[in-house]
């Protein structure tokens, strides 16, 4: 499966979660710009929002030299697939609730910097044998909320991570299984 196949399975289920448990596609709170379907608000200021396929190419080549690795050819092609807002979703792993959202990647967004602020180096993770890069800024293990979503640059791996515990939950081996298999909401009726 590829990297848009896997995120048009997630949209997918995302959307059929939103209809049912909201009635509705998903919302976000309404700004001019980016990736908003309706420029109609309901009663809160919600607007809904859908995701936009990426149509110019995104090169990584003077990023990878600057920080002096090679990005995984997985984060380069979820970072440059679709536009889209934070992807909230509710997981069961190896007997964990998991609730998380990954990150919105936005039209506008600089790669280079992205890729900066975005990994994880030695000084801000406890797991050193790997470079890591952050996804996913929010993430609930069983009502614990200080994790975070990391994705494995050497093994392709994505994990919910409690730096200052130092407990790693493995969530998929691949970015492409994980948005396979989120399920698009944290609550379903």
């Amino acid at each position: 499966m590829s990297m848009k196949e896997a995120f048009e399975t997630f949209f997918a289920e995302m959307d059929r979660n939103s209809l049912k448990v909201l009635g509705t596609l998903p919302t976000v709170p309404f700004k001019e710009g980016a990736l908003i379907l309706s420029e109609t608000c309901d009663n809160h200021g919600y607007s809904v929002w859908r995701p936009q396929l990426q149509t110019e190419a995104v090169s990584f080549e003077n990023i990878e030299k600057e920080i002096g690795f090679e990005i995984h050819s997985q984060l380069k092609e979820y970072l440059s697939t679709y536009w889209f807002r934070r992807l909230e979703s509710r997981m069961e792993v190896e007997g964990h609730v998991i609730c998380f959202s990954l990150n919105a990647i936005l039209p506008g967004t600089d790669f280079d910097e992205w890729v900066r602020r975005m990994h994880s180096n030695e000084e801000t993770h406890y797991l050193r044998d790997h470079v890591y890069f952050l996804l996913g800024t929010y993430c609930k293990v069983d009502k614990v909320d200080s994790y975070l979503v990391e994705f494995n640059n050497d093994t392709g791996e994505v994990t919910a991570v409690n730096v200052g515990a130092h407990i790693s939950i493995k969530l998929a081996d691949s970015i492409e299984e994980l948005l396979k298999t989120m399920k698009g909401q944290w609550k379903e009726k």
